[in-house]
């Protein structure tokens, strides 16, 4: 039976114990510490990995946020050096900031992902004119060091540019380090899968072949223009491309589910720590794309507070949900849930 169906089948699948009446124990999990930036070392989980050990955490029944935003690899519109281009970035870029500071006056935390383009394009533009209102820094700088935001690869690997490529802009940036993969093809039966696990081991570069960069923490697990997306919510260590959903205790890749529905979704994932249906030990985790074309819109950012961000921010002041990024959810799930695999499927 395929994988996707077996889960589904039961539901929720706490492994390696059972799931719906509490008290169920964490199992230990294995590290699996990245290799770092593109040419660098660390990874997910520090020096020490990203596994975790040691069973029975309790977590703390609160539904895991992450919020974030894909610049795609087609923005700023137009060629690389034309005026047009130019002048969609200045535009992009101030909406961008916006976004950011948006986020940070509700303390919310915010994860930027971009593709190659706009990281091209910031390597163009950002001179001693376009910095003059963001502290002479580059507007990535200025969003991670000013304003808070996390920002992680993002690759359709189009273009002659591969996640390793994005990386090691984003280090040529001042901004990386971050070894999440932001988002992937992930069934081994379409033409467009990302083939995920080349990154058991470093990867190079396509665009910039001297950098080598592997990614350890999977995000977005999807499918062409998002129309099959799995339903998941949760976090495992993917045992191969033919049994994704299936938890390998020794892998060294993690996934998150990035379930659905945005604030309805994460309202759903909180009734099912209410009913017990989830057991407090085990981690929920949501996420979703607030989309560059909603951020541009006109009325857009006051849309998004009004409809995500303030919803999102009422449910942490109850207790219900924490917000936050991926790296620090690698991190959350190996010291306060023990690293055990755990996937809701209804």
């Amino acid at each position: 039976m395929h994988p996707v169906l077996a889960l589904a089948l039961l539901g929720c699948v706490f492994l390696t114990s059972g799931c719906g009446d509490g008290s169920s124990t964490a199992t230990s999990g294995t590290g699996t510490g990245g290799s770092g930036g593109a040419g660098g070392d660390g990874g997910a989980g520090g020096d020490g990995g990203a596994g975790g050990s040691g069973g029975g955490q309790s977590g703390d029944a609160r539904v895991h946020v992450v919020l974030f935003t894909h610049i795609e690899d087609n923005s700023p519109g137009g060629m690389l050096g034309a005026p047009e281009n130019r002048q969609q970035y200045i535009g992009l870029r101030g909406k961008l900031i916006e976004m950011a500071e948006l986020a940070q006056k509700h303390n919310l935390q915010w994860v930027f992902q971009p593709d190659w383009k706009i990281l091209e394009a910031a390597r163009l533009y950002e001179d001693a004119q376009t910095t003059a209102n963001t502290g002479g820094k580059n507007f990535l700088r200025y969003m991670h060091d000013d304003l808070g935001v996390v920002i992680d690869p993002h690759s359709h690997e189009n273009g002659g540019y591969n996640y390793t490529d994005v990386a090691y802009l984003l280090e040529l940036l001042e901004v990386g380090g971050s070894t999440v993969i932001g988002g992937h093809i992930w069934d081994p039966a379409l033409p467009q899968f990302q083939q995920w696990d080349r990154f058991r081991s470093p990867v190079p570069g396509l665009k910039y072949p001297m950098a080598s960069w592997r990614g350890d923490i999977l995000i977005g697990a999807g499918t062409p223009m998002h129309v099959n997306d799995p339903l998941v919510s949760g976090a495992w260590r993917p045992k191969d491309r033919d049994n994704f959903f299936i938890d390998d205790p020794a892998g060294n890749i993690i996934a998150f589910g990035a379930w659905h529905n945005q604030v309805a979704g994460v309202e759903e994932l909180v009734g099912l720590y209410a009913s017990g249906t989830a057991p407090a030990n085990a981690l929920l985790t949501a996420s979703w794309n607030i989309r560059p074309a909603d951020i541009t819109a006109p009325g857009g950012l006051a849309n998004i507070e009004t409809t995500v961000l303030v919803p999102i921010a009422s449910l942490r002041d109850k207790g219900s949900v924490v917000v936050t990024d991926f790296t620090t959810l690698v991190q959350t799930w190996t010291t306060q849930y023990g690293g055990s695999a755990f996937l809701y499927q209804p």
